[in-house]
């Protein structure tokens, strides 16, 4: 019988209501997740069929596309509109069975790659809070997002490792992470770049990561050392050092905070580099000392800051020190004792403390898992805002593929359209699906990213070790490199 070409006024009415629904499950079979979009779970479209019959009623039906032309048709069990049916009444076919291949969406799959130590405890449960808090708005593509946790040492051949693994057996679309920028810097030479993996370390300072050649798929959810060194250098001039010593971690991080802070330093310099495994740091200093610096300035991680000054302060060749951002920790001044640190001072990156999302994070964390063990969280928050920037991305791409996401990132906090926290999570997710524009509002700090991936908005914080072992934010310092 030919395709129907004229219908009665109330066959149209009727036609139209059982077309529309039909059309709800031909957009579910083309999106594969009844979101919309160009992308089928066949690869191909489909349109929606009408023929009139002989005793005036209509069939309905769907065809999908196959090749260059159409395929067979899909009959609901009830799909015949009788004559004379009722104006204004919707009618429907019964539903159509379509095969698992057809509808399913493949859940968004993030990871988080960190080194344990330190604050991880924290950082893992940060992940988690995202993954529940995303989920709870209602997933992504219409799926909750799957969350996998990967532990990694400082040796960068193992972290490559580790994410290739992910990459091709576990299936992962996205990263959040590596937490160093030595382990980022290979991880994006091996898999990242190649794979095509939208990735978002939430620690990982080092300078030379925006020059890094990562296709546009490496970004940062916290301000470079490029901004960091420069701050402590003026903090060295406000405690009235004139020559400074500088002992530095022997890797990415270490050498590029030690190049921007020497950039940025006026005064008298002497540095000394120390390995990563360095087991005693004495020589350094008494080279050091003897070129006559009235302070030490110190670039390593925790075990090395706890070597270095105890060693200082045994030899008799320190006593005032100031700091990077990974020893802003607890553990330092537990090692050490307050009667050796209190009054010491560095800098890192800080929250705002007006920002609401920040006081809600805190709840939120608090209420999920406890009162955190360490009061240094600015990459803890961060973890957050990594994992809730790449599903609003991939909401905004309607996909997992990793160029989509990647180029749906700078979206996601762009200044434009009205701005939402982590508790209006759904509201985001809602105005991603639908193309929307809207401004995530960070946790730790705006993710306003730049061409290199880095954030132009963020907060410098001053910090100081005081009697009670506490760590004190004593100044913050906001910068917005966007304008």
């Amino acid at each position: 019988m030919p395709l129907i070409t004229r219908f009665h006024t109330v066959r149209i009415v009727a036609v139209i209501a059982v077309i529309g629904l039909i059309a709800v499950a031909g957009w579910q079979l083309a999106s594969g997740d009844g979101h919309g979009g160009t992308e089928t779970a066949s690869g191909g479209d489909v349109r929606i069929a009408a023929r009139a019959l002989v005793d005036g009623g209509t069939e309905v039906a769907l065809q999908r596309r196959a090749g260059d032309g159409w395929g067979e048709y899909i009959f609901p069990e009830a799909r015949f509109l009788q004559p004379g049916a009722q104006m204004g009444r919707w009618r429907h076919s019964t539903p159509i069975a379509l095969s698992e291949a057809a509808t399913s969406v493949e859940p968004l799959k993030i990871a988080l790659i960190q080194t344990v130590g330190g604050t991880a405890h924290e950082r893992r449960n940060s992940f988690k809070l995202a993954i529940q808090h995303i989920n709870a708005a209602g997933g992504v593509l219409g799926q909750p997002v799957v969350g996998v946790i990967a532990d990694i040492n400082f040796d960068t051949d193992f972290a490559v490792a580790v994410a290739r693994r992910l990459i091709e057996e576990e299936g992962v679309h996205a990263v959040v992470g590596p937490n160093t920028s030595a382990a980022s810097l290979a991880v994006i030479e091996s898999v990242i770049e190649p794979f095509g993996i939208p990735t978002i370390s939430p620690s990982a300072t080092a300078p030379a990561l925006a020059d890094a050649n990562d296709g546009d798929f490496f970004f940062r959810a916290v301000p470079s050392d490029s901004a960091l060194g420069p701050v402590l250098a003026q903090l060295a001039r406000e405690h009235g050092h004139e020559h400074v010593g500088v002992i530095y971690r022997d890797d990415a991080w270490g050498r590029g905070l030690f190049d921007s802070f020497r950039d940025a330093w006026d005064g008298g310099l002497n540095a000394a580099a120390i390995a990563v495994d360095a087991e005693s740091c004495a020589d350094e200093l008494r080279t050091l000392a003897a070129a006559e610096a009235d302070a030490l300035v110190l670039f390593t991680f925790r075990d090395g800051s706890t070597l270095c000054v105890g060693q200082a302060v045994e030899l008799g060749l320190f006593d005032r020190f100031l700091f990077g951002d990974t020893d802003q920790s607890p553990d330092l001044i537990r090692s050490l004792g307050p009667e050796i640190l209190a009054g010491m001072v560095g800098t890192a990156a800080a929250d705002n403390p007006d920002n609401p999302s920040a006081r809600f994070w805190e709840r939120a964390y608090a209420e999920a898992w406890g009162a955190p063990e360490h009061t240094s969280l600015t990459y803890v928050r961060a973890v957050y805002d990594a994992t809730v920037a790449l599903a609003l991305a991939a909401q905004s791409a309607q996909s997992t593929d990793g160029a989509a996401i990647r180029d749906h990132l700078r979206s996601v906090a762009d200044g434009d359209g009205p701005v939402f926290g982590p508790d209006q999570l759904a509201h985001a997710l809602d105005a991603a699906e639908h193309g929307e524009p809207f401004d995530y509002r960070g946790v730790e700090s705006s993710l306003a990213w730049d061409g290199n991936g880095d954030i132009t908005r963020f907060t410098i914080g001053v910090w100081r070790f005081d009697t009670d072992g506490q760590i004190e934010i004593t100044r913050r310092i906001a910068y917005d490199l966007g304008n």
